[in-house]
């Protein structure tokens, strides 16, 4: 039980909540880009990836210059 206690402590909570709302606003993203666009499912996780990628990268950078402080 206290390992569990460990682990919840080292949790962020703030990064879990931004990514939670990012990872739900994705899925929005995701579904019109496809009603816009037919294209093969490699591809679209490719592109996918490359444009949600650097904004998880970005938001872990602000949070840290300008939360942590």
């Amino acid at each position: 039980m206290s390992s569990l206690f460990n682990f919840l402590k080292k949790i962020d909570y703030l990064l879990f909540f931004i990514y939670g709302i990012m990872g739900f606003g994705s899925l929005f993203f995701i579904q019109a880009f496809r009603d816009f666009m037919t294209l093969n499912a490699t591809l679209e996780f490719l592109i996918c990836f490359l444009i949600l990628s650097p904004i998880y990268y970005l938001v872990r950078v602000l949070k840290k210059k300008y939360i942590n402080d």
